[in-house]
């Protein structure tokens, strides 16, 4: 199902260009039509179905020649406004992708429930990274492995689910909504949560697609397991992601252990060789052998050990444990973050997932 997109302006040339574009790049997705009279565009709306309207604030509208199923709200002139004369407010002036994603906000608000994005195919690969020792680098491995995929050509998903999450440092991100929004809306339990989350997804120019982290990390720590679940089942995995990268605490927290027992196709501890490291992963190892025997599910043999940067090298061996180790990655020295993901992605770590 496409959504119909309806544009009102004054301004026959704006419009002319937007429904161009639109047609262009969201065919698949949408079908823009534009009316410089709102005369038109009541006419238009009465009979269909899955139709958006965006007028220009300045244009007089008479709600009551408005069926109550069609999406509403205002165009504006400037960015960063949420509402104008009490309806929402999509800006004039942005990018065509981010126009859509407002788009799409706008529409799940009264959309029927036969939304549908796509057919779950099973097929997808989820990694999970995570340490029970701070500072050893996971989210910067997470990231290169995510980029690495995207640009080996496959639908890739990052999710940063930690406590204190930093999308922006790998990602450069500016955005309007994040984690925040999309936990927001699906503890609304709003009927078309999906295409609602749909809207709050970033494109990274590497091709990963990922929601920003928490703008408050309170609301992470509100994530629940049926929260999990809803974006796991309900979006995550009807994308049809061939891999989706998760990174996230250590944690005792029920949350995590229903991720890290659900989910994973394989688990990457990593440590950065240190003797203090090292002596957290056995008691890591250990405690995955109790959730083993108490979720019944198979962690230790889905977990491999990634060591990170191991100029700090003391001890390379987790003895006595029957996981395998991935592989190793130098200190990169003063590098950025960029320039660091840029060497790992180089590097062979990540090459035979």
């Amino acid at each position: 199902m496409r959504i119909r997109a309806v544009f009102v302006d004054r301004d026959k040339t704006y419009l002319s260009r937007l429904v161009t574009t639109l047609n262009a790049k969201m065919s698949d997705k949408l079908e823009a039509r534009s009316f410089s009279d709102p005369e038109y565009m009541y006419e238009y709306v009465k009979d269909i179905k899955n139709v958006v309207v965006v007028v220009n604030e300045d244009l007089p509208i008479d709600f009551g020649r408005i069926p109550e199923s069609v999406s509403f709200g205002y165009l504006v002139e400037m960015q960063g406004i949420a509402e104008s004369r009490g309806q929402k407010a999509i800006c004039k002036y942005q990018k065509i992708e981010d126009l859509y994603k407002d788009i799409l906000n706008l529409f799940s608000e009264k959309a029927t429930n036969d939304y549908k994005l796509q057919v779950k195919t099973h097929n997808e690969k989820v990694f999970l990274l995570t340490s029970p020792k701070g500072g050893s680098g996971v989210s910067t491995l997470a990231c290169a492995l995510a980029m690495k995929k995207a640009r080996e050509g496959k639908k890739v998903c990052y999710l940063n689910w930690e406590d204190f999450g930093n999308t922006a440092m790998y990602f450069g991100e500016e955005v309007k909504s994040s984690m925040s929004d999309v936990l927001f809306a699906v503890k609304s339990k709003k009927a078309n949560v999906a295409m609602k989350l749909e809207s709050f997804l970033q494109l990274h120019d590497s091709g990963v697609e990922y929601f920003a982290s928490c703008k408050n990390p309170h609301d992470i720590f509100s994530m629940t397991e049926n929260d999990v679940e809803m974006i796991m089942q309900e979006f995550v995995f009807v994308k049809g992601y061939e891999y989706v990268v998760i990174d996230m605490n250590f944690s005792m927290r029920g949350v995590f252990q229903k991720v890290i027992c659900e989910y994973p196709t394989e688990i990457f501890l990593v440590s950065d060789g240190s003797e203090s490291g090292n002596s957290k992963i056995r008691k890591c190892l250990s405690v995955f052998q109790m959730m083993e025997k108490d979720s019944d599910c198979d962690l230790i043999g889905k977990t491999r050990l990634i060591y990170n940067d191991m100029s700090r090298r003391a001890d390379c061996n987790v003895v006595e444990q029957p996981i395998m180790t991935l592989g190793a990655v130098n200190r990169f020295g003063q590098a950025t973050n960029r320039q660091i993901m840029d060497e790992i992605m180089r590097e062979s770590i990540f090459d035979s997932l």
